[in-house]
Protein backbone atom coordinates (compact mmCIF):
# COMPACT_ATOMS: atom_id res chain seq x y z
CA UNK A 1 0.00 0.00 0.00
CA UNK A 2 2.95 2.52 1.03
CA UNK A 3 4.90 1.54 -2.78
CA UNK A 4 1.24 2.64 -4.30
CA UNK A 5 0.76 5.47 -2.48
CA UNK A 6 4.63 6.18 -3.59
CA UNK A 7 3.83 5.94 -7.30
CA UNK A 8 0.20 7.54 -6.99
CA UNK A 9 2.32 10.31 -5.42
CA UNK A 10 5.00 10.69 -8.25
CA UNK A 11 2.82 10.32 -10.94
CA UNK A 12 0.87 13.46 -9.23
CA UNK A 13 4.13 15.20 -9.38
CA UNK A 14 5.55 14.52 -12.77
CA UNK A 15 1.86 15.60 -14.12
CA UNK A 16 2.55 19.28 -12.20
CA UNK A 17 6.17 19.08 -13.04
CA UNK A 18 4.65 19.45 -17.02
CA UNK A 19 2.37 22.00 -15.97
CA UNK A 20 4.88 23.71 -13.91
CA UNK A 21 7.01 24.96 -16.13
CA UNK A 22 4.34 25.90 -18.64
CA UNK A 23 3.29 29.00 -16.72
CA UNK A 24 4.08 32.25 -17.74
CA UNK A 25 6.78 34.12 -16.75
CA UNK A 26 8.90 30.73 -15.70
CA UNK A 27 10.62 30.76 -19.68
CA UNK A 28 11.98 34.03 -19.35
CA UNK A 29 14.04 33.37 -15.98
CA UNK A 30 17.70 33.04 -16.44
CA UNK A 31 19.45 29.78 -14.81
CA UNK A 32 20.76 31.90 -11.83
CA UNK A 33 17.23 33.01 -11.17
CA UNK A 34 15.39 29.53 -11.61
CA UNK A 35 18.01 28.09 -9.05
CA UNK A 36 17.14 30.90 -6.72
CA UNK A 37 13.72 30.48 -7.22
CA UNK A 38 14.25 26.76 -6.75
CA UNK A 39 16.03 27.40 -3.68
CA UNK A 40 13.24 28.96 -1.99
CA UNK A 41 10.79 26.42 -3.12
CA UNK A 42 13.08 23.25 -1.26
CA UNK A 43 11.14 24.88 1.55
CA UNK A 44 7.62 25.07 -0.05
CA UNK A 45 5.01 23.29 3.05
CA UNK A 46 3.77 21.44 -0.19
CA UNK A 47 6.14 17.94 -0.47
CA UNK A 48 5.54 17.71 -4.42
CA UNK A 49 6.57 21.71 -4.71
CA UNK A 50 9.70 20.54 -2.90
CA UNK A 51 10.42 17.31 -5.40
CA UNK A 52 9.74 19.19 -8.20
CA UNK A 53 12.60 21.82 -7.07
CA UNK A 54 14.82 18.87 -6.37
CA UNK A 55 14.37 16.69 -9.14
CA UNK A 56 14.75 20.55 -11.48
CA UNK A 57 17.73 21.61 -9.36
CA UNK A 58 19.15 17.73 -10.28
CA UNK A 59 18.47 18.18 -14.07
CA UNK A 60 20.45 21.51 -13.82
CA UNK A 61 23.41 19.46 -12.19
CA UNK A 62 26.60 21.51 -11.44
CA UNK A 63 25.24 25.07 -12.61
CA UNK A 64 23.17 24.22 -9.55
CA UNK A 65 25.73 23.95 -6.50
CA UNK A 66 24.12 26.93 -4.80
CA UNK A 67 21.32 25.04 -3.95
CA UNK A 68 23.42 22.33 -1.93
CA UNK A 69 22.60 23.78 1.73
CA UNK A 70 18.92 23.65 0.48
CA UNK A 71 18.96 20.26 -0.51
CA UNK A 72 21.59 18.81 2.38
CA UNK A 73 18.13 20.59 4.80
CA UNK A 74 15.62 18.77 2.63
CA UNK A 75 17.30 15.27 2.84
CA UNK A 76 17.94 15.65 6.73
CA UNK A 77 13.84 17.07 6.99
CA UNK A 78 12.63 13.81 9.14
CA UNK A 79 9.23 15.72 8.75
CA UNK A 80 9.42 15.87 4.75
CA UNK A 81 7.85 12.79 2.53
CA UNK A 82 10.33 10.26 1.81
CA UNK A 83 10.34 10.75 -2.19
CA UNK A 84 10.90 14.67 -1.90
CA UNK A 85 13.64 13.46 0.47
CA UNK A 86 14.83 11.16 -2.15
CA UNK A 87 14.64 13.46 -5.18
CA UNK A 88 16.93 15.71 -2.84
CA UNK A 89 19.83 12.79 -2.72
CA UNK A 90 19.32 12.31 -6.41
CA UNK A 91 20.02 16.04 -6.93
CA UNK A 92 22.91 15.62 -4.57
CA UNK A 93 24.26 13.07 -6.86
CA UNK A 94 23.39 15.19 -10.35
CA UNK A 95 25.20 17.95 -9.17
CA UNK A 96 28.25 16.07 -8.26
CA UNK A 97 29.92 18.34 -6.06
CA UNK A 98 32.26 16.77 -3.41
CA UNK A 99 31.53 18.70 -0.62
CA UNK A 100 32.13 17.77 2.89
CA UNK A 101 28.60 18.31 4.02
CA UNK A 102 27.27 16.48 0.85
CA UNK A 103 29.20 13.38 1.49
CA UNK A 104 28.54 13.19 5.06
CA UNK A 105 24.68 13.73 4.56
CA UNK A 106 24.67 11.23 2.14
CA UNK A 107 26.80 8.80 4.27
CA UNK A 108 24.60 9.60 6.80
CA UNK A 109 21.53 8.31 4.59
CA UNK A 110 22.52 4.96 3.83
CA UNK A 111 20.35 4.39 6.61
CA UNK A 112 17.65 5.79 6.40
CA UNK A 113 14.47 4.28 7.42
CA UNK A 114 12.89 4.95 3.94
CA UNK A 115 14.33 2.35 1.48
CA UNK A 116 13.86 5.08 -1.61
CA UNK A 117 16.43 7.61 -0.01
CA UNK A 118 18.56 4.95 0.86
CA UNK A 119 18.53 3.60 -2.31
CA UNK A 120 18.79 7.08 -4.02
CA UNK A 121 21.82 8.08 -1.29
CA UNK A 122 23.65 4.93 -2.68
CA UNK A 123 23.08 5.93 -6.05
CA UNK A 124 24.19 9.51 -5.64
CA UNK A 125 27.45 8.76 -4.15
CA UNK A 126 28.72 6.32 -6.95
CA UNK A 127 27.55 9.36 -8.98
CA UNK A 128 30.03 11.97 -7.24
CA UNK A 129 32.38 9.04 -7.58
CA UNK A 130 34.82 10.35 -5.17
CA UNK A 131 37.17 7.15 -3.54
CA UNK A 132 35.14 7.96 -0.28
CA UNK A 133 31.70 7.82 -2.34
CA UNK A 134 32.49 4.93 -3.96
CA UNK A 135 33.86 3.15 -0.57
CA UNK A 136 30.19 4.53 1.46
CA UNK A 137 28.44 2.78 -1.58
CA UNK A 138 30.10 -0.17 -0.99
CA UNK A 139 30.20 -0.81 2.27
CA UNK A 140 26.41 -0.32 2.73
CA UNK A 141 25.34 -3.79 3.23
CA UNK A 142 28.05 -3.87 5.98
CA UNK A 143 26.95 -1.31 7.65
CA UNK A 144 23.26 -2.44 7.35
CA UNK A 145 24.44 -5.59 9.05
CA UNK A 146 26.41 -3.90 11.89
CA UNK A 147 23.48 -2.08 12.90
CA UNK A 148 20.45 -3.47 12.07
CA UNK A 149 19.52 -0.85 9.46
CA UNK A 150 17.59 -3.45 6.91
CA UNK A 151 16.31 -6.57 7.53
CA UNK A 152 13.02 -6.37 4.99
CA UNK A 153 12.81 -8.83 2.04
CA UNK A 154 12.20 -5.59 -0.19
CA UNK A 155 15.89 -6.11 -0.42
CA UNK A 156 16.19 -9.35 -1.30
CA UNK A 157 17.39 -9.27 -4.72
CA UNK A 158 20.00 -6.71 -4.44
CA UNK A 159 21.43 -8.85 -1.38
CA UNK A 160 21.15 -11.77 -3.86
CA UNK A 161 23.62 -9.27 -6.32
CA UNK A 162 26.00 -8.56 -3.18
CA UNK A 163 26.92 -12.15 -2.93
CA UNK A 164 28.90 -11.48 -6.08
CA UNK A 165 30.60 -8.51 -5.02
CA UNK A 166 34.77 -8.45 -5.17
CA UNK A 167 34.20 -6.86 -1.95
CA UNK A 168 34.45 -9.92 0.47
CA UNK A 169 33.40 -7.72 2.93
CA UNK A 170 30.55 -6.65 1.03
CA UNK A 171 29.67 -10.43 0.39
CA UNK A 172 29.57 -11.40 4.20
CA UNK A 173 27.39 -8.30 4.78
CA UNK A 174 25.15 -9.36 2.20
CA UNK A 175 24.70 -13.19 4.14
CA UNK A 176 24.56 -11.71 7.09
CA UNK A 177 21.13 -9.78 6.58
CA UNK A 178 19.97 -12.31 4.38
CA UNK A 179 20.27 -14.39 7.68
CA UNK A 180 18.77 -11.56 9.59
CA UNK A 181 15.81 -11.75 7.20
CA UNK A 182 15.40 -15.64 7.94
CA UNK A 183 13.00 -17.81 6.34
CA UNK A 184 11.32 -14.57 3.78
CA UNK A 185 14.72 -15.32 2.07
CA UNK A 186 14.18 -18.59 0.52
CA UNK A 187 14.99 -17.38 -2.70
CA UNK A 188 18.49 -16.73 -1.55
CA UNK A 189 19.03 -20.33 -1.07
CA UNK A 190 21.22 -21.05 -4.03
CA UNK A 191 23.24 -18.22 -4.25
CA UNK A 192 23.95 -19.13 -0.62
CA UNK A 193 24.89 -22.40 -1.74
CA UNK A 194 27.06 -21.19 -3.84
CA UNK A 195 29.39 -19.03 -2.05
CA UNK A 196 29.71 -21.86 0.83
CA UNK A 197 32.64 -22.14 -1.61
CA UNK A 198 33.33 -18.49 -1.69
CA UNK A 199 37.27 -18.48 -1.28
CA UNK A 200 36.75 -16.39 1.59
CA UNK A 201 36.31 -18.46 5.06
CA UNK A 202 33.72 -15.68 6.59
CA UNK A 203 31.74 -15.18 3.44
CA UNK A 204 31.74 -19.69 3.52
CA UNK A 205 31.10 -19.21 7.31
CA UNK A 206 28.14 -16.58 7.29
CA UNK A 207 26.71 -18.22 4.27
CA UNK A 208 26.08 -21.48 6.31
CA UNK A 209 24.39 -19.37 8.88
CA UNK A 210 22.25 -18.06 6.53
CA UNK A 211 21.32 -21.16 5.54
CA UNK A 212 20.16 -22.53 8.80
CA UNK A 213 18.27 -19.23 9.96
CA UNK A 214 16.15 -20.22 6.10
CA UNK A 215 16.00 -23.65 7.50
CA UNK A 216 16.92 -24.70 3.76
CA UNK A 217 15.84 -28.23 3.18
CA UNK A 218 17.67 -28.49 -0.25
CA UNK A 219 20.73 -27.14 1.33
CA UNK A 220 21.45 -30.00 3.49
CA UNK A 221 24.22 -32.14 0.73
CA UNK A 222 26.15 -28.03 0.32
CA UNK A 223 26.22 -27.86 4.26
CA UNK A 224 27.46 -31.86 4.67
CA UNK A 225 30.24 -31.45 2.22
CA UNK A 226 31.04 -27.77 4.20
CA UNK A 227 31.36 -29.68 7.56
CA UNK A 228 34.31 -31.33 5.58
CA UNK A 229 35.88 -27.08 5.15
CA UNK A 230 39.43 -26.16 6.41
CA UNK A 231 37.76 -23.99 8.55
CA UNK A 232 36.27 -24.53 12.18
CA UNK A 233 34.58 -21.80 11.99
CA UNK A 234 32.49 -22.57 8.91
CA UNK A 235 32.30 -26.05 9.61
CA UNK A 236 30.60 -25.09 13.14
CA UNK A 237 28.30 -22.64 11.32
CA UNK A 238 27.41 -25.63 8.58
CA UNK A 239 26.51 -27.88 11.96
CA UNK A 240 24.41 -25.69 13.10
CA UNK A 241 22.44 -24.58 10.06
CA UNK A 242 22.22 -28.66 9.81
CA UNK A 243 21.03 -28.89 13.46
CA UNK A 244 18.07 -26.23 12.86
CA UNK A 245 17.20 -27.69 9.69
CA UNK A 246 16.69 -31.19 11.33
CA UNK A 247 16.15 -33.77 9.13
CA UNK A 248 17.10 -36.76 9.75
CA UNK A 249 19.58 -36.99 7.11
CA UNK A 250 20.70 -33.51 8.49
CA UNK A 251 20.95 -34.35 11.93
CA UNK A 252 22.66 -37.99 11.23
CA UNK A 253 25.31 -36.18 9.95
CA UNK A 254 26.20 -33.84 12.66
CA UNK A 255 26.26 -36.30 15.17
CA UNK A 256 29.37 -37.72 13.09
CA UNK A 257 30.64 -34.72 12.70
CA UNK A 258 30.80 -34.42 16.56
CA UNK A 259 31.93 -37.59 17.04
CA UNK A 260 34.84 -36.83 15.42
CA UNK A 261 35.82 -33.59 17.22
Amino acid sequence: MNDLKGVLRLTTTMFLFVGFFGLPGYAEETQEQQVERLIRELQDSDSDIRSIAAVTLGEIGPEAKDAIPALIQLLQDQDAEGFARANAALALGQIGERTEDAMSVLIQALRDQDKYVRRDAAGALEEIGSPRAIKAAKDRYRMVVTLGWIGSEDEIPALIQALQNEDAQVRVSAAGVLGQIGSGAVDAMPALIQVLRDQNPEVRQYAAGALGHIAAVDAVPALMQALKDQNPKVRNNAAWALEQIGTPEALKAVEEYQSRQ
